[in-house]
Parts: C-alpha cells; structure tokens; sequence
C-alpha cells in the first residue's frame, strides 16, 4: 500500500501562517492564465432539476488545462502537495472522467502510483467498468477537478465499491462550497479540497486578477447559493 508522508501543514487548503501556500498560488494564477475561469453567466449541472436557480456568474473548467502545460503542472503540483500533506494512505489513483484525467495520469507518472479510472460499462470488447489494472481489495484514491454537489464522485465510488474496491477519501482541486463536502460525508466519505472558491476570489482580488465588481458579484451569488 503507497503511504503518502506529510511533508508540509495545511489547514483548510491554506499553510500554517494562513496564506496559499506557492503551489496554490500558481495553481490559482494558472486557472486565470489559461481561461479555466470564465466570467458571465453560466448554466451548471444543478440547474437541471431546479430550472429557476440563478445562473453562476462564474464557470471553472479544469478540461483546458491539458492544453496549457504550464496551468496543468501547477495543477498537478497542488494534488501532490495536499495529497502528501494529508498522510492519504491508498493503492491506486482514480480519476473521475474526463477533467481530471490527464492531471491524474502526471501524477500517476511522477509518484509511480497506479491509477485506474471509473467509467460507464463497454458492452464491447472485454467489457468492464473500470480502466486499468487493480485487485479487488485495494484502496482507491478518488481524485476530481472541482466538487458542487459531488453527484459524479458518488458515481465513480459505487463503480469502484462493485468491482471490489475499497474507497475512504475524495480529492478535488476546488471546493465550489455548495454542499459538496457535507454530500461526501453523508455517504460515509471524506473529501479534501486544495482550495475552496472563497480561497480564490480572495487571491485574485488582492493580486489584482479580478476587479471589485466581479469579486462582489460572485461573492453574493455563492453566499446565496451555499450548500
């Protein structure tokens, strides 16, 4: 079993004296830098079943960074770091599709950890569930991009229960802090997140990487939508 040793202290995705730690920060300014984070009106996933829910007035979407080396590295860099600095204990990563795929696979490649990835059953071919190799009985470290209501995390986890595997933790980039954390825990899961959207609108309205405006609006929209 890989056992991942604590490296630094983080609290709530920040470091010990409060601040982002630089992985974070780089993590933050790339979302920016690359066009992960857009800025408008956005129909999400959860305004399906509630058709009269307010439009996000901001959209993250973690898919571009494998277009940006440089965004997806930092990325990488902040799963590895919260990852290390939880004492995470597990066997193999697995990735929820399709986001967090490629930043999965450098980190499988970088820490020589397995990584299997969840997925709807082929009725072709050798059929299955579940890409990549495992044995019934091996813990799996669920790793996604961002967390809303967490609908595609309880997903991939009861694939992974079926198949024989064991599930004890969540990872995710970003906490969108809609209810996502207390959905996990409901299900007898604990999530982790490297940042949380609170965390990021701070950092880019102190670094100038988004103006009052935008900041005050996003602000009240997920004060009003908090899960």
């Amino acid at each position: 079993m890989y056992v991942t040793e604590g490296k630094i202290t983080v609290v709530s995705g920040k470091s010990a004296s409060g601040e982002l730690t630089p992985a974070q920060r780089a993590f933050a300014d790339g979302l920016l830098t690359s066009g992960a984070v857009k800025f408008g009106a956005f129909r999400l996933k959860l305004h399906g079943p509630p058709p009269d829910a307010p439009l996000s007035p901001m959209y993250v979407d973690l898919r571009v960074l494998r277009s940006f080396p440089d965004a997806l590295d930092a990325a990488v860099a902040t799963l590895r770091e919260l990852i290390e600095a939880r004492g995470l204990r597990f066997d193999r990563y697995a990735d929820v599709p399709m986001a967090a795929t490629p930043m999965v696979a450098v980190l499988s490649h970088l820490t020589r950890v397995p990584m299997i990835t969840p997925r709807e059953a082929k009725t072709h071919g050798a059929g299955g569930n579940i890409n990549g190799a495992f044995t019934p009985g091996e813990t799996a470290l669920v790793i996604d991009d961002v967390v809303t209501h967490a609908d595609s995390k309880l997903e991939a986890i009861r694939v992974l229960e079926a198949n024989g595997l064991v599930v004890r933790d969540v990872v995710v980039l970003v906490d969108r802090e809609q209810g996502g954390p207390e959905a996990i825990a409901a299900a007898g899961y604990t999530l982790h997140a490297a940042v949380t959207i609170s965390q990021l609108l701070d950092y880019w309205r102190e670094t100038g990487g988004i103006t009052q405006e935008a900041y005050d609006r996003v602000k009240a929209y997920f004060a009003a939508t908090r899960g």
